[in-house]
């Protein structure tokens, strides 16, 4: 499997679009599909950037093996990668989460602002 290969899956698993891929990386799609389709050289530092917006890192990209996490009936192993995937997504939604917490304090910080003013 060639590194664009194994960048779509990661983003499939991900459930994001190719459109949301090349958004992120300020490419065009067909741009972006060039990258998945392996017609074009990727640079360390977009393949780095690809590895952040996946919320993961290069390595994990250069050594994935789809068969470890469809693999259930045969290999132990694919639950935990599994487990981590989820657990990543997890800790995304912790962290927007307190994004939104930190958003409504600073909102109510400006509303108690404007109530004193009265």
């Amino acid at each position: 499997m060639n590194v664009g290969e194994k960048i779509k899956k990661l983003r499939e698993l991900k459930n994001y679009t190719q459109q949301y891929m090349a958004d992120q990386l300020e490419l065009s799609l067909s741009g972006y599909g060039k990258i998945e389709r392996n017609d074009t050289d990727i640079s360390i530092s977009k393949l780095e950037k690809i590895a952040k917006i996946l919320h993961t890192d290069v390595n994990t990209i250069l050594s994935f093996d789809e068969k470890h996490i469809f693999n259930f009936t045969n290999n132990q192993s694919a639950n935990g990668i599994v487990q981590n995937h989820y657990t990543s997504q997890n800790e995304l939604i912790d962290r927007i989460t307190q994004q939104y917490k930190d958003e409504i304090a600073r909102l109510n910080e400006i509303i108690k602002t404007l109530i004193e003013k009265k």
